[in-house]
């Protein structure tokens, strides 16, 4: 019968529409966006000084001439200088006693600048208004000595459009040390774990209540075990994509309403390649895991099945955060074996470790082994999932005939 042919696509379309309705799933996906907005929102405000802006007023009639050099200086040291200038030093008094700059640059009277703030200052920790500070005064003590030496407005002007030396190491750079990207392979590592596990445990549950429940009995009266298998991991798999898109989305909204820069170093690549691993890794693991809800008696056994499925991913997930510091052999071995790979080698890429052929070999020596894994948890599925008198082991599964009747493969 043709609907058989679109039993796949149908039991997919009945776990998207059944987990669409369900109030846990959007309770679920509200409570996971906000408290991921709301861990954004407090870094940003626990960082205080650290917005790296400052604002800087210039007094004085040259005030307007020499803003653009000051904000260039902001760049050299990489803050943000916010200049605005006064008519003069009384002015620019005014404005850092009322709140409205951090840093005033007053002309003086006898032409040399002279900085003021609205607070005492400790030049010897590295705050952001101490360093700007410190760049400011680094600057004038410059401007002051040129003209101290006689030079007029176009010899200083000379003077300071002269290119600083370049800076070299008798070290080439390791790739992976970006501090950014180190942090996307971070959250890389962390989204992609919490995926896997979270809806992993979802084909798991939803297997073993099947069964228990005895609706498994009515569903493969009408289509095989493995089309029933597949339909169920294609479909949670897909709200699982969902979720990650809606919570991509928030993150990127968030750090931009409240300008932060956690996203500094995300690349388009990044999004596609951990979209990618997260499908091979869902399709390898939900295999185990609905193969294990078959094995399961009543929902209350599902976690002690689902233990040691998790360990080579628990493991993996701890093994790399250490690309935080970098590659290293660990996580080299670990990208390469298709359980653990599917952490270990976004993590390498991430920081920018591991070429496009090695994540495309690591990739389709997962694809291979999750092919083999859904054929082999199919058949587990098949000889397991309808004896529900008592818990099955892995060997009694593999060594169980089906109890799946023949005409219903027909």
């Amino acid at each position: 019968m043709r609907w058989r042919e679109r039993a796949t696509s149908l039991v997919a379309d009945r776990e998207i529409r059944e987990a669409m309705r369900a109030r846990s799933f959007r309770i679920s996906m509200i409570l996971s966006a906000a408290a991921l907005a709301a861990i954004i929102i407090i870094a940003k405000v626990a960082g205080g000084d650290d917005d790296r802006s400052v604002d800087v007023v210039l007094a004085g009639p040259a005030a307007a001439a020499t803003a653009p050099a000051v904000q260039q200086l902001g760049d050299t040291v990489g803050i943000r200088f916010d200049v605005t200038t006064a008519p003069d030093d009384a002015a620019a008094r005014a404005a850092v006693a009322d709140g409205d700059a951090d840093v005033a640059v007053l002309a003086g009277g006898s032409g040399n600048a002279t900085l003021i703030t609205d607070r005492p200052v400790d030049l010897t920790d590295n705050s952001t208004l101490a360093t700007s500070v410190n760049a400011l005064r680094a600057n004038l003590a410059l401007e002051n000595g040129l003209r101290a030496v006689g030079l007029d407005d176009a010899e200083v002007a000379r003077v300071r459009a002269t290119q600083p030396p370049p800076v070299d190491s008798v070290r080439p750079a390791e790739r992976g040390s970006d501090t950014s990207r180190a942090g996307v392979a971070l959250v890389t590592n962390i989204l992609l774990f919490l995926m896997l596990q979270t809806y992993g445990s979802w084909v798991l549950t939803a297997v073993t209540r099947e069964k228990a429940s005895r609706v498994i009995e009515v569903l493969l009266a009408v289509i095989r075990p493995k089309q029933l298998l597949i339909g169920k991991t294609v479909g949670i798999g897909s709200v699982a994509l969902v979720h990650a898109f809606v919570l991509i989305a928030v993150a990127f909204v968030t750090t931009r309403a409240v300008g932060a820069d956690i996203t500094g170093g995300l690349r388009a690549g990044d999004l596609i390649v951990g979209a990618v691993w997260f499908i091979l890794g869902y399709s390898l693991y939900c295999g185990v895991f609905a193969a294990a809800g078959a094995l399961c008696a009543r929902v209350e056994d599902a976690q002690a099945y689902a233990f040691p499925v998790m360990i080579p991913l628990l493991f993996a997930y701890l093994a790399s955060f250490s690309a935080a510091s970098g590659a290293n052999t660990l996580l080299w071995i670990l990208a390469f074996i298709p359980p653990t790979a599917v952490l270990a080698m976004p993590s390498l890429y991430a920081i920018g470790a591991a070429p496009l052929w090695a994540v495309a070999l690591s990739m389709a020596i997962t694809a291979v082994t999750v092919v083999l894994v859904v054929n082999v948890a199919a058949k587990i599925y098949e000889r397991s999932v309808l004896r529900t008198a008592r818990k099955i082991g892995w060997r009694e599964a593999f060594r169980a005939r089906s109890e799946i009747e023949p005409a219903t493969t027909g």
